[in-house]
């Protein structure tokens, strides 16, 4: 409904039945038909149509909007396909979970595929030496994407440290603003929720993001969205290539 604010107050209504407006958000046109409209005119509408009363917006959802809004705007694309489970299901332990392997297998291929290590500025690129990765974390209403760094230099042991770390971090509200920089790739994980695919969008500057879905007959889900400013079709293909053979490659888990 429309915000009272953007009119003109109307002697129409009382200062009591305008302050209600105002703070419910609805369109002085909604009494159009009543001559003098009263506080209790007002009261009356907002429970026979059980209007809620707006609340302020945090600041955790404020800049999840904001992320959202920037994300919307990359040039991106989409590959859909999945990768064989029966190592990662074979190697899964209570610290060492789907998400911590996901997080090095992406780290691993990300090593072979420059591209998702590079950030692009105003007139200039870099290609970063090591592959950091920020992985989204929620906590009610608030959503994280904390930066695993150089995850290709870290056993799997210290990617699970670090998970559980952030975990706390997150579950506390304690996430740092040090904490969500210097990633060029991202990985959203709800394969646990069982949803079977899905899109995630890109975190701030990275090239693209694998959302990770559910396994079905022995393969999990892989969603690449991926920012055709940095990489394009044949290049994303190729990584996915590459995280598919990793994730049949039993050296790495050993």
């Amino acid at each position: 409904m429309s915000d009272a604010a953007a009119y003109p107050q109307s002697e129409k209504f009382t200062p009591e039945a305008w302050d209600l407006l105002i703070r419910y958000q609805l369109s002085p046109d909604l009494f159009a038909t009543i001559k003098r409209v009263g506080e209790a005119d007002v009261r009356d509408y907002i429970q026979s149509h059980g209007v809620p009363l707006p609340k302020p917006l945090t600041p955790i959802r404020r800049a999840i909007i904001e992320h959202v809004v920037e994300a919307a705007k990359k040039p991106v694309f989409h590959i859909y396909d999945g990768i064989d489970a029966t190592l990662i299901r074979a190697y899964e332990t209570k610290e060492l979970t789907v998400t911590v392997w996901i997080l090095k297998l992406v780290a691993e291929a990300m090593m072979k595929h420059p591209e998702t290590r590079t950030t692009l500025g105003a007139d200039t690129f870099q290609v970063w030496p090591n592959a950091s990765i920020a992985l989204a974390m929620a906590h009610g209403e608030a959503l994280y994407m904390p930066v695993f760094r150089d995850v290709d230099t870290k056993s799997v042991q210290q990617i699970a440290d670090e998970l559980a770390n952030y975990k706390e971090r997150v579950r506390r509200g304690r996430v740092l603003a040090s904490h969500l920089v210097g990633s060029t790739f991202g990985i959203s994980n709800l394969g646990m929720t069982g949803i079977d695919r899905f899109d995630a969008l890109i975190n701030k500057n990275d090239t693209g993001i694998a959302a990770i879905g559910g396994e079905t007959q022995g393969r999990i889900s892989v969603t690449l969205t991926i920012d055709h400013r940095f990489i394009n079709g044949w290049q994303a293909a190729e990584f996915m290539q590459t995280l598919k053979k990793l994730a049949e490659d039993p050296t790495l888990f050993k």
